[in-house]
């Protein structure tokens, strides 16, 4: 089997060699420098399966180091090293497209454990490539549903930052899919037989979060009468996914930043400290930048929380997917099989505001197709709260909606009874509604059915 080919540039001495003996007797291939415009020269001119590189280097900085190889030699991972821990530094390597970062110092069981993720990642992505090129087509990755060009851009980024530890950061309005999102990246990953552990932080009293999260020895505070694992010990060796981390109070918000720049914390009340081999996933509705501005969240916490971010837009800046989504949930929710919804249904939900988004979106398919036994979905069938606030009919002029729900079922009766060269028995049958009724409609609308 050929060996993993592995390019350190470190311009330390002593820590250069410590690594080049330590992944030569894991039996890498490994060749080191400490200059960066030769390290440059020997990512440019030979294949490397990884490049480990410093970010402060003389000759050509680590940073210039990783700009130039995306270019030139896109399939040579690049891990940046870094013991000028600023976490901007960390964040704008990742964006820059390093596959990882090592902040010094580090063992050496830490470096050989995030090859063997790179590596292991690497063969997966490799055997799910062409599944996950045909899921995207299709218009599908997982659950998540899209076909725009923002949607694809999302289930691209999710592919490539699946499987490393960096923590990611969703940011999207209610009910645009975040927790759908969480769930992708865990079931995507290398974590994935793991456990995905959730908290909603709004839904916890700031009394309880800490508490919460790291746990709590026996003792700790009142009513503490067992020791109590958290939910980053809950989560060891998957994923934690912290909904609305931007209600995590000030107060708790330091061990939080300790754990996710560390991987260690203490339970309440405990002096044992504890390693956390978790990756996080949080997820906000709100602008943490203006939250840092007016003092209530932690700049170096949002940063850290930021490495990479995933923005969902929101129902209403992608319309066009509605009959995508609608297919999918009524895939979902339809137990007597064949039903859909009609065009001039679906104009209607194309027409409303979603301010609720996808998840609005889904209660609305569910509730309707539970309601209505019709095969075909038509407007009057949808939620009347709904179409309060849509004018069902283009243009400036807007008609009561009673008269507009008039105008469309009677321009599907007249099409309906053109095609069947006004044939009522069929027209009825075709409608899902009794011959009967179809005449008294007729009668009520104005309309006489042209003779066969």
């Amino acid at each position: 089997m050929m060996k993993h080919r592995v390019l350190v540039i470190e311009d330390e001495d002593v820590k250069r060699r410590t690594m080049v003996d330590a992944l030569t007797d894991a039996g890498y291939e490994v060749r080191g420098t400490g200059n960066g415009t030769e390290g440059f020269q020997l990512v440019r001119d030979e294949f490397w399966d990884v490049a480990l590189v410093d970010l402060r280097l003389p000759g050509m900085e680590g940073l210039t180091i990783l700009s130039k190889a995306r270019e030139i030699r896109p399939e040579t991972a690049i891990i940046i090293m870094t013991a000028y821990a600023t976490v901007k530094t960390a964040v704008e390597a990742m964006k820059a497209g390093a596959h990882d970062y090592l902040t010094k110092p580090f063992t050496t069981d830490e470096l050989l454990l995030k090859l063997d993720r790179l590596f292991e990642y690497r063969d997966k992505a490799a055997e799910n490539l062409v599944l996950k090129k045909a899921l995207a087509d299709q218009g599908e990755f997982r659950s998540m549903v899209g076909r725009s060009w923002t949607m694809r851009q999302l289930f691209e980024q999710i592919g490539v930052i699946a499987n490393s530890d960096a923590t990611v950061l969703i940011v999207g309005e209610t009910g645009t899919g975040k927790e759908l999102v969480a769930e992708t990246i865990h079931y995507s990953s290398l974590r994935r037989e793991g456990p995905l552990v959730k908290v909603s932080c709004v839904a916890l009293r700031e009394s309880l979060i800490e508490s919460e999260l790291f746990g709590h020895e026996r003792g700790a505070f009142s009513g503490a009468i067992r020791t109590k694992p958290g939910r980053f010990e809950l989560a060891a060796g998957g994923t934690l996914f912290l909904d609305e981390v931007d209600d995590v109070p000030l107060s708790v918000q330091p061990k939080l930043l300790r754990v996710l720049q560390n991987r260690e914390f203490e339970r309440v009340g405990g002096e044992q400290t504890l390693k956390a081999d978790v990756r996080v996933v949080a997820a906000t509705k709100q602008d943490i930048r203006r939250l840092v501005a007016q003092g209530r969240f932690r700049e170096d916490l949002y940063y850290r929380l930021n490495t990479v971010t995933l923005r969902l837009p929101p129902l209403r800046d992608r319309k066009d997917e509605i009959p995508l989504l609608v297919e999918h949930f009524v895939k979902k929710y339809d137990r007597l099989e064949g039903r859909e919804f009609s065009a001039a249904a679906l104009d209607v939900l194309r027409r409303y505001s979603w301010p609720g988004n996808i998840r609005e979106l889904e209660h609305v398919v569910e509730a309707t197709l539970v309601q209505v036994q019709d095969r075909q979905i038509e407007p009057r069938h949808l939620p009347r709260d709904l179409l309060e606030t849509v004018s069902l009919r283009a243009g400036p002029a807007r008609q009561p909606l009673k008269e507009e729900l008039a105008g469309i079922e009677r321009d599907t009766i007249v099409r309906t009874l053109a095609h069947f060269k006004g044939n009522i028995s069929q027209a009825a049958k075709h409608l899902h509604i009794a011959r009967g009724t179809l005449r008294d409609r007729l009668k009520k609308l104005g309309i006489k059915p042209e003779p066969k």
